[in-house]
């Protein structure tokens, strides 16, 4: 049996007579209230009449919501998952989301069960937020297919030409070379590179710094990541420019990736020719020495496909966006969280000093999985609990006899076209995997050690699509809290302030930006 395309917002056929009927009913019940003379307080029957219309009209709205929010199960027990009820159509539940994303989705998972519909912009997400469930997803590549994502979001996102995705033979040797560069065996470079310019960046901070955390970590990390990626030239060449623009460009990518109304996006398009103008300029000149081989490489076989200098920006820019969006975040947070519990970041310290004291390189330490067992734990317990991020997949075009199946996940049912969002965040706030899940507690991931954790934690996805640069991400969160442990005592400038808030904004993305700041106090230590 094939399964209709969802219509969310959908009319209960009734026919004019049953509608007068009612009304008249209405009126009926009113004049028998004896108590009160209803007649008099509405004036005349002609707005009783109206007022008998308005009470029926939402009675059938408050009906019509219902059959929105709780679709009907198909005859062999297999169901269309439900969507959550909204009041407007097109804009669906989108301003709920930019209010208060998680208690909406928490509200779903727990009216309406662990896979639900989402309407917003006009479009339905269906959001999976079962473990097991999710594990079945990404095990479907088939059915489940992860194919449009892609080229879908190069081009919405950062504005890549549809010619150079669709046309050009080299796109997949340029993502496999990206793939190969951010792989475990690969990586060393990339995570030495980044290690010495956040050294030499940190050096140029005075011996006591008193300031925002937003404003002292996020800039140290983006320009080593900059450095990184470009060469050291691009931060007094570029960063400076591109900064701002990449901010406001940044808060804006969910609404690009759904392709948001460009009027309304002004601002943020603005951004993005911005940072893009400034690449091009960059990718116009001889690449620099220190420019990273990864760089190096990707620019060779687009010039060799005649991609032009703006070609290349665009898609540089989907490099250069996960390394700043995601892994200088997550170090925020770790501090913030960390300095408000009593014992500070003393135990993280303590291991750091320890490790470091047998004269490891401190390249091949942070990418030793074992060799930090509590920076490992918070760094899990961070991602756990401040980021926000969807696997999104579409359903195939499976087919028998010229005529499309519905895809199955457990009970639900999906038509072919449908798209599905593997919801991590669902998973890690569940209160029956982790205990008091809203709470910052390291030690659940010491405790419970890796294997536990296995099918119930995804810190960077899942299946084919899992991020590329986990590895990367990993050791630069690592490289840069043991830089700035080492080298600063880091303390809140007050220990009583209010922790900064998870923003509603960017979600789907990764790590979640913050609400609010608090201001940070970074000495320098005189001994090492």
């Amino acid at each position: 049996m094939s399964v209709p395309h969802p219509e969310t917002f959908q009319l209960v056929p009734v026919s004019r007579d049953w509608i007068l009927s009612l009304v008249k009913d209405a009126e009926r019940r009113f004049l028998r209230m004896t108590s009160l003379d209803i007649s008099r307080i509405i004036g005349n029957l002609d707005s009783l009449r109206m007022f008998s219309i308005l009470v029926a009209s939402g009675a059938l709205l408050y009906f019509w919501r219902i059959r929105v929010s709780h679709q009907s199960s198909l005859a062999d027990g297999v169901r269309k998952p439900p969507v959550v009820s909204y009041w407007i159509p097109w804009l669906g539940s989108a301003l709920q989301i930019q209010r208060d994303p998680d208690s909406l989705f928490r509200r779903a998972r727990r009216e309406l069960g662990p896979v639900f519909g989402v309407k917003a912009f006009g479009s339905v997400m269906y959001h999976v937020t079962d473990a097991d469930l999710m594990m079945s997803v990404y095990k479907q590549t088939t059915i489940f297919s992860g194919s449009p994502m892609q080229a879908t979001f190069l081009h919405q996102i950062f504005d890549v030409r549809m010619e150079v995705i669709t046309r050009s033979n080299i796109l997949g040797d340029m993502l496999a070379s990206k793939n190969r560069h951010f792989s475990p065996v690969n990586v060393h470079s990339l995570v030495s590179s980044f290690i010495n310019h956040a050294r030499s960046l940190s050096l140029q901070l005075g011996s006591t710094t008193t300031a925002p955390l937003l404003s002292l970590i996020i800039p140290l990390m983006q320009k080593s990541d900059c450095a990184m990626l470009f060469g050291s030239s691009f931060l007094d060449s570029y960063y400076d420019t591109i900064a701002p623009a990449f901010a406001i460009f940044d808060a804006n990518v969910p609404l690009l990736a759904v392709n948001f109304p460009p009027f309304f996006m002004r601002g943020t398009i603005a951004a993005r020719r911005l940072i893009i103008t400034k690449l091009t300029e960059y990718f116009q000149s001889e690449l620099p020495d220190d420019a990273s081989g990864l760089l190096k490489e990707f620019v060779a076989l687009g010039r060799g496909a005649n991609w032009t200098p703006r070609d290349l920006a665009a898609f540089s820019l989907g490099i250069m966006w996960p390394l700043l969006s995601n892994a200088p975040y997550a170090v925020y947070w770790l501090l913030v969280l960390h300095l408000r519990r009593p014992e500070g970041l003393g135990p993280v310290l303590e291991e750091i000093k320890f490790v470091l004291s047998s004269g490891r390189d401190l390249t091949d330490v942070v990418q030793d999985s074992s060799a930090m067992p509590c920076l490992d734990a918070s760094i899990n317990e961070t991602i756990r609990i401040a980021s926000d991020s969807y696997s999104v997949r579409w359903v195939s075009q499976s087919t028998t006899n010229n005529e499309s199946k519905e895809a199955r996940l457990g009970r639900y049912a999906f038509a072919p076209g449908d798209q599905m969002a593997c919801n991590m965040r669902g998973v890690h706030m569940d209160q029956d995997i982790y205990s008091d899940p809203d709470t910052f507690k390291p030690s659940r991931f010491r405790l419970s050690g890796k294997d536990s954790m296995r099918g119930k934690f995804f810190p960077f996805g899942g299946g084919f699509s899992i991020c590329e640069g986990r590895h990367l991400a990993l050791a630069q969160i690592k490289a840069f809290i043991i830089t700035l442990l080492l080298n600063f005592e880091v303390s809140l400038v007050d220990e009583q302030c209010d922790v900064p808030k998870f923003s509603p904004n960017n979600r789907g993305f990764g790590m979640i930006k913050p609400l609010g700041d608090a201001r940070m106090r970074l000495k320098r230590r005189h001994l090492m």
